[in-house]
């Protein structure tokens, strides 16, 4: 959502202009449309009663839905990006949120989350596969996805970004609050 940070990363690694690329401004999320436009973001799949198991029995006897091995599992790009890329690189593990999310709503233990955390990402065979096929993909060898795999790690913050504008905005919401003597929740 920050275009601020988009745009700045971007002049800094970016070769091609982002002329197609369509983003929205910080003024346009947090006033212009909300305000103006009076729009609201409604997120229903937070309204909905979900069950990971009832789901993927109603797909397999509807469509013949078959299950991944695991999470996003669905294509080679996003298996590597999620099992390998983001906790080699950034120590961040999917599965936890994953997990926590089951946990809460009653479909897994604490305990068989903990069991499955243990259980390794990749095999090492499928692994090296994986990484081939993407290279080939991309068009890169393995000495160049060794090397973007070792490049020094930034963190967005690095990067000029909409943090501040947006702890403004907060804080004029809260006065908003108090001066009205409601809550105002139009974006949070």
């Amino acid at each position: 959502m920050d275009a601020i940070n988009l745009r700045a990363i971007h002049k800094a690694y970016g070769e091609r202009a982002l002329n197609d690329y369509k983003t929205i401004s910080f003024f346009e999320y947090y006033f212009w449309y909300p305000f103006v436009k009076g729009m609201r973001t409604v997120r229903p799949l937070n309204y909905m009663n979900y069950n990971k198991a009832e789901a993927e029995v109603y797909l397999r006897d509807t469509i013949g839905y078959r299950s991944y091995a695991r999470k996003h599992g669905e294509s080679i790009f996003t298996k590597l990006f999620q099992n390998y890329y983001l906790p080699t690189r950034f120590g961040y593990d999917k599965r936890k949120l994953h997990y926590s999310s089951m946990i809460l709503s009653g479909q897994l233990t604490r305990e068989a989350a903990l069991i499955k955390l243990a259980e390794p990402l990749y095999d090492t065979e499928e692994l090296e596969a994986d990484i081939e096929y993407f290279c080939k993909k991309i068009r890169i060898s393995r000495s160049q996805f060794d090397e973007l795999m070792n490049v020094p790690i930034h963190d967005y913050s690095d990067f000029k970004n909409w943090d501040g504008l947006q702890r403004f905005a907060k804080r004029a919401q809260g006065l908003l609050q108090k001066l009205m003597g409601r809550k105002v929740r139009i974006y949070s």
